[in-house]
């Protein structure tokens, strides 16, 4: 009998009836309170939900009936995944892969986690473990791809997409990942063209709708300069990004005159991901493709963008001091930007309290201009630590 109602959930759940499959699991658990694949499925919908830990204390109590259930470790993978917590989730799916390694799709997960850790090398290795597995293998094909794209292997991963695409042209995933071959090569037109399809057959694909936003903005000629630079950086790896960006420190020291073009550079790839959000946030169509979230940040940014415009000219009419708070609240957009890409409690802590320090230290400047305090060059010289205080520790948190 459980058997009927474990394959009557899963259809449910395929089908998004959510809330009946809810449903049917707990009058389901009432009868079988020890079933683990139970659990499974109502993490499953959980999961589907967003509501991460109701999801996570399912898994967990289903573990508790099955230490060796591997879907469940899959599961518990995919919610760590989802919470922004890259290493835990690997740990997972390595549990899932070690109670069951003829699974291709565990592969393609903790390739897909490796992709995010930005170990490019790695995730080619485990999407290709993947395909030994399962040749066909739609997860672990489509990682492989990205893999590829950001190794250099442009050609392969494009004709890797394009046997996909015969196969299966309606699949959301792989529209979804050419879309993104095409941004980087900046064929814009083509990626619109494939995102399109891709949110067509799933109007809510996260993925695909990410990738939209960023090929509308980088219709922009400057976002899209930047996006190309992302991309460049990206495929140098962690440690020749760092050796990148300090050799550029190290050069402006030996040439001073080049300082204000490295700020110049510094400023430009702060701010053009925020602008060009605003920028969207008032184009007639583009901000319908903005999540409630991005549309809460950016009006929170709209408004910074006009205490610090508004300082300006307090700072050029009225007192000096003012310009500490356009300093101040302009520093904060990046922070408040910086909100929308992780869902990790520490790092959201982090940025919100940089954001607060920045507009503290503004407003603590014009008070003390306006009172002539002798702090004055002391809350200046904390403001501009701080900025760069907040460069470093935001490369290392992401």
């Amino acid at each position: 009998m459980i058997i009927e109602h474990l394959s009557k959930i899963q259809l449910l759940i395929e089908r998004d009836k959510l809330d009946l499959a809810q449903q049917q699991i707990t009058e389901a658990l009432t009868s079988y309170p020890d079933s683990a694949t139970l659990f499974g499925l109502q993490a499953e919908v959980y999961l589907k939900k967003k509501a991460y830990k109701k999801a996570k204390t399912a898994v967990n109590t289903g573990l508790g009936l099955d230490p060796e259930d591997d879907y469940l470790y899959m599961l518990k993978s995919q919610i760590w995944l989802h919470l922004g917590y890259h290493n835990e989730a690997l740990k997972a799916v390595d549990e899932a892969i070690l109670h069951n390694p003829e699974i291709a799709a565990y592969y393609g997960i903790k390739a897909e986690i490796l992709m995010l850790k930005k170990q490019f090398g790695e995730a080619e290795k485990y999407a290709k473990k993947g395909l030994e597995v399962d040749p066909e293998d739609l997860l672990s094909n489509n990682i492989l791809s990205m893999a590829q794209n950001k190794l250099g292997q442009s050609d392969q991963a494009y004709e890797r997409l394009e046997n996909m695409l015969m196969d299966d042209p309606e699949n959301s995933l792989t529209q979804a990942n050419t879309g993104y071959h095409f941004l980087q090569r900046g064929e814009i037109k083509k990626a619109k063209e494939h995102f399109a399809i891709a949110l067509q057959d799933d109007p809510n694909f996260e993925f695909a709708r990410s990738g939209m936003l960023e090929a509308i903005k980088a219709s922009n000629w400057l976002y899209r300069q930047l996006l190309l630079f992302s991309f460049w950086i990206e495929k140098l790896g962690a440690k020749n990004k760092w050796l990148f960006f300090i050799g550029l420190i190290v050069v402006v020291k030996l040439i001073p005159v080049l300082l204000p073009f490295y700020l110049v550079f510094v400023f430009w790839t702060w701010f053009t991901g925020p602008i060009s959000d605003v920028m969207l946030y008032f184009d007639r169509y583009g901000k319908y493709l903005m999540t409630d979230k991005v549309r809460t940040l950016t009006q929170i940014n709209i408004g910074l963008i006009g205490l610090s415009l508004a300082s300006v000219g307090l700072g050029l009419g009225f007192n000096s001091g003012f310009f500490g708070l356009a300093f101040g609240a302009f520093l904060s957009i990046i922070p408040v930007y910086q909100l929308d890409y992780d869902n990790r409690l520490l790092k959201k802590f982090i940025l919100s309290g940089f954001a607060i320090l920045f507009i503290g230290l503004g407003i603590a400047i014009v008070a003390a201009s306006l009172t002539g305090a002798t702090t004055l060059a002391g809350l200046w010289l904390i403001l501009s630590l701080s900025a760069v205080a907040f460069t470093w520790i935001s490369s290392f948190i992401n």
